[in-house]
């Protein structure tokens, strides 16, 4: 029985990773292949992986959508690290109500945030004016709710009210215990909730090119230009955004593995 069970559920997750995969498959296919007019393509070529690379405003264009997904993530993991050591540290009555602010943005669409954030700031004098500015902080509030659940998550599978009582005994405060004590133990789920977040950005069309749009030029809408051009050349830029987007993923997860390394051994 047990052998059969383990059988249904290779079988069944062999399945779900060949439908999962099999897009992406084709895709690449497509890309490699002048031609696919048969049930199997001809003229197979690197033409046109060669023609992207060798365009600098897709490479400064894929930079763009790195720094333009990194920057946001950042700050709002750091606030968001701030704002739940203090609650539980001084304010835990507060928590329900700084969780039901943080979870509105689900319920806000890309859309409606870009028009709304244009509407109210654009033409105002001063910082609020800049385009880019404006698309951080709509990128902060759309990755909000999953920076805030992730963090929670982390930091309520630490006793942080022990931890900071131990490093005050030996003479630290209260700060100084957060960033050299707390953090450090919440790694994993930093860098894993970073990770989830800086995913969600670096695909996304909709927010930046109605807020930035030719002002910010990211891969997402150099996609969406060349899509009108080539269909192999399409393919092979989605293709290069999920190699993209798996290199830092593998990176991430080296970087946890290393840490948990780290901390195993002490």
């Amino acid at each position: 029985m047990k052998v059969r069970t383990h059988l249904w559920d290779g079988l069944i997750l062999f399945l779900v990773a060949a439908f999962l995969i099999l897009p992406l498959a084709l895709t690449f296919f497509y890309s490699v292949f002048t031609e696919w007019m048969d049930i199997l393509p001809t003229g197979f070529t690197l033409h046109f992986y060669a023609s992207i690379f060798a365009d600098g405003a897709f490479l400064n264009a894929l930079l763009r959508s790195i720094i333009i997904s990194f920057v946001p993530v950042l700050l709002c993991s750091m606030s968001i690290l701030l704002v739940l050591y203090v609650i539980t540290l001084y304010f835990p009555k507060l928590e329900k109500y700084i969780e039901i602010a943080c979870n509105i943005p689900y319920a806000i669409q890309g859309v409606i945030l870009a028009a709304g954030i244009l509407s109210l700031y654009s033409g105002k004098p001063g910082i609020l004016s800049n385009r880019i500015f404006l698309l951080v902080g709509a990128y902060c509030i759309i990755i909000l709710p999953y920076v805030f659940r992730g963090l929670k998550n982390t930091i309520a599978a630490l006793n942080v009210r022990c931890i900071v009582e131990a490093a005050q005994m030996l003479g630290c405060s209260k700060l100084r215990a957060f960033f050299t004590v707390v953090i450090p133990q919440m790694k994993r789920g930093i860098l894993s909730t970073m990770m989830l977040a800086f995913t969600m950005l670096f695909a996304d069309f909709v927010v930046v090119n109605m807020i930035a749009g030719s002002a910010y030029r990211t891969a997402g809408i150099y996609l969406y230009q060349t899509m009108s051009k080539s269909g192999q050349t399409s393919s092979a830029i989605i293709v290069i955004l999920f190699i993209t987007t798996l290199l830092i993923s593998t990176l991430t997860l080296l970087i946890q593995n290393k840490t948990a390394a780290k901390g195993g051994t002490r």
